[in-house]
């Protein structure tokens, strides 16, 4: 069981300047982060979109490293090329509402663990991000980036659950991006 501190969100309660969006590049991540937006928006919030990178590591295979397998390079110009896009999608949508965002792409081997980092190296007041809402043995098996967060940081965190329609949406609108959700 997770436990923490509540936050009121009412008039003349804590300010958050700054709002930790991480995005995966999943349509229910872009979901969330567009809600995130709106949340900003309301709150007169700067976002922080964060897009966690898996380091490169090498095959293993006794014949050696395989011909067409990418050199480090290529993987971190290929990988942080993918996600640029996805930021830029969120940096539009914000840009609509008058939202202010900053970027920051990182390779990292512990997606909750960056984002903690990020949201205390960023001086965010608070982490939006989205959830599939797993529970029991398939959040055992397959983890949850969420649930790790919560675990790790003080700095409050909102976790939405977006809707089909919602998610639907967002594919929608990363297909018309020429982004594969």
């Amino acid at each position: 069981m997770v436990s923490g501190k509540v936050v009121a969100f009412q008039r003349g309660g804590p300010r958050f300047g700054n709002i930790l969006v991480p995005t995966d590049g999943s349509g229910l991540s872009m979901a969330a982060a567009l809600k995130a937006v709106e949340f900003a928006k309301r709150l007169g919030a700067r976002i922080v979109a964060l897009h966690c990178i898996p380091p490169y590591q090498y095959p293993i295979y006794l014949g050696g490293i395989p011909f067409e397998y990418p050199s480090e390079a290529d993987y971190d110009q290929q990988c942080r090329a993918i996600a640029q896009r996805y930021l830029d999608l969120l940096v539009k949508a914000a840009g609509g509402h008058g939202v202010e965002v900053g970027t920051r792409i990182v390779f990292h081997g512990n997606a909750a663990q960056a984002i903690v980092e990020a949201a205390k190296e960023e001086n965010c007041g608070l982490v939006f991000m989205g959830s599939h809402g797993r529970g029991g043995w398939s959040s055992a098996f397959l983890g949850s980036v969420t649930l790790k967060a919560l675990t790790l940081t003080q700095v409050p965190i909102l976790v939405d659950r977006p809707s089909a329609g919602e998610i639907k949406h967002a594919q929608a609108m990363m297909e018309h991006g020429a982004i594969e959700p």
